[in-house]
């Protein structure tokens, strides 16, 4: 009986000290006890860029509710225009804790052997945001991937470590080739992945070779297409028919279009149309996280924003 009460007196004690360690502000998993950390939140989204007569202040303040009611910790965006950045949309965030990773633009143009007097319109659409409570930017690059066919499209990095645990991980904000024109759109955006992949080998080689990778973007293309078989044959897999918890419809619901009130205003797709075969914005990750939920996010806000819902994934890393 004295050895019972003494293993739940040790049991006790233990108990005490490991909800002591939960509060104190270590970032590592060290010692006897267990550590977790809320699962992390990863949104991409496409906000519709203002080259359709579609102005930035109509729709800002839409796309920053539907950042803010979730709350994600890391964003990819897409289609960031000059005239986006320029919006109150970005320090609002920057108010509400996010900081903005926009990368060296000028060594990706000396990198992508751009030579000029002016540099080409609407450079780096794909800035990531992420929440500086709960993570630490420890390294970040972007890169175009054909200047000779548009500036639009790259693929923007953050290398970034969980500040609860010091789990460290890189996340991917990228927008793949537009056209569809057949086989020659579709190489193009394998050649798009192909970067993107070039790009984890590269991180990994300075912060090492088992660091895992979110990636998460406008992609232009469906499961089946050559982009995201060059995907997963570098590691990654699609929380879109991974996650435990899958959403039925699909990412792309088209222009929202002005009505009586002069609003815009959007809607989901045709039911036969409103599936993930016809979704084009996507979540990738690698080994060593966990996908628990993927959701595309189909509230009136976000549809009248953008002709892109977002998605959002949440990870147990």
């Amino acid at each position: 009986m004295k050895i019972q009460y003494f293993r739940t007196f040790l049991a006790a004690v233990f108990a005490v000290i490991c909800g002591l360690t939960a509060l104190s502000a270590a970032g590592e998993k060290k010692g006897l006890c267990p550590q977790t950390a809320a699962p992390l939140k990863f949104m991409t989204f496409n906000i519709w860029g203002d080259y359709f007569g579609n102005p930035v202040e109509e729709r800002e303040a839409g796309v920053e509710t539907t950042i803010l009611k979730d709350r994600p910790d890391v964003v990819s965006l897409q289609e960031v225009t000059p005239g986006w950045y320029a919006s109150q949309m970005f320090s609002h965030l920057k108010q509400a804790g996010y900081a903005v990773v926009r990368g060296d633009e000028d060594a990706a143009l000396k990198r992508s052997a751009f030579v000029g007097e002016k540099t080409p319109k609407h450079i780096n659409h794909e800035p990531l945001l992420y929440r500086t409570d709960r993570l630490k930017l420890l390294d970040s690059g972007t890169d175009f991937f054909h200047l000779s066919l548009t500036a639009s499209k790259s693929a923007t990095w953050a290398v970034l470590e969980r500040k609860a645990d010091g789990r460290r991980f890189v996340a991917f904000a990228t927008h793949f080739w537009w056209q569809s024109n057949g086989v020659e759109s579709d190489v193009i955006r394998e050649l798009n992945a192909r970067h993107v992949l070039w790009l984890l080998a590269y991180i990994r080689r300075k912060w090492g070779a088992d660091l895992p990778a979110i990636l998460g973007g406008d992609l232009n293309s469906t499961d089946a297409s050559f982009a995201h078989a060059m995907l997963r044959s570098g590691g990654f897999v699609n929380a879109a028919s991974h996650a435990d918890v899958r959403s039925p419809h699909c990412s792309h619901h088209g222009n929202p279009v002005r009505g009586a009130d002069g609003k815009y205003h959007g809607a989901r797709r045709a039911a036969a149309y409103d599936t993930p075969d016809y979704s084009i914005d996507h979540i990738f990750y690698t080994k060593g996280i966990h996908a628990l939920k993927h959701e595309i996010i189909t509230d009136q806000i976000a549809l009248d924003v953008s002709d892109h819902s977002p998605v959002m994934v949440e990870f147990e890393l």
